[in-house]
């Protein structure tokens, strides 16, 4: 798995998910956006396309 899926506690106002990209077996901790359909993220360092349906798989599957 390349993305990471977060969701706060829903017991807050503010509760939402969080995706980061695991890059080379490690974290990244920047967070990521869900890009639009026609301008995946592309990560610098391997390589990676991180396409929107990705980051719904990722949302789909939490956490890991």
């Amino acid at each position: 798995m390349v993305l990471i899926y977060e969701s706060d506690p829903l017991d807050t106002d503010d509760a939402r998910g969080r995706f980061y990209h695991v890059c080379r077996g490690r974290v990244d901790s920047n967070e990521l956006t869900v890009p639009p359909p026609d301008k995946p993220h592309e990560c610098e360092r391997c390589g990676v396309e991180l396409e929107t349906e990705d980051f719904f798989i990722a949302q789909v599957k939490g956490s890991v």
